[in-house]
């Protein structure tokens, strides 16, 4: 059989979700060679079996985090959380894990829509939202939105954006529409986030 042959096309966010879990960057293409489909599943189910068999006491403490984090969602009083925007799996996953890590209690949108809806059920100490989700234009309406919510509820939120983008425009319209903060993706982006984090 052919190397032509032994390619499947794969939707690229499930893609990107499984690449995330195990925690690789994905090729960024929907045609991935069959050879490697069977060793990123393999690297999928062995994290799973890592997983299962953790011993009970990190179970019980993992259960009793998430409980925690549900009861917390539904309370306006926590303000240790952090609302992350993007539209990209593999982006969501690693900010995630950057900011368990630093002690926030982490909520995901992949679309302005959903994340204007979790904005108005609880407060959140920071949000962090890419600029482009997945055009400027919705991001730029996103900002807006937050922004005057914020301002309403008298909100001390600190809302930052993230993005790929070198335009100085850009820049510019962000901080202007009053983001507190304005990141590019580009080398050590994530330390930069997380300096900023410490610091506030």
């Amino acid at each position: 059989m052919s190397e032509e042959k032994r390619t499947i096309e794969v939707d690229t966010e499930f893609l990107e979700d499984l690449y995330g879990l195990v925690g690789k960057i994905p090729p960024g293409e929907k045609n991935i060679n069959l050879d490697l489909l069977k060793d990123l599943l393999l690297d999928v189910k062995r994290k799973m079996e890592q997983t299962k068999s953790g011993d009970k006491s990190v179970h019980d403490s993992t259960k009793a985090k998430k409980t925690e984090a549900y009861s917390q969602e539904d309370s306006e009083e926590y303000k240790d959380a952090v609302l992350i925007v993007d539209d990209l799996g593999v982006i969501t996953y690693q900010l995630g894990v950057m900011f368990r890590n630093l002690g926030y209690d982490v909520v995901i949108a992949k679309e302005i829509y959903d994340a204007i809806n979790k904005f108005k059920k609880r407060e959140y100490k920071m949000v962090v939202m890419d600029l482009f989700i997945p055009t400027d234009r919705e991001g730029f309406l996103l900002l807006d939105e937050l922004v005057k919510m914020s301002k309403m509820a008298d909100s001390s939120t600190i809302i930052g954006v993230m993005t790929a983008s070198s335009k100085k425009e850009h820049r510019q319209m962000c901080l202007k529409k009053g983001a507190d903060f304005y990141i590019e993706k580009v080398d050590d982006w994530q330390n930069e986030l997380v300096e900023y984090c410490e610091k506030g």
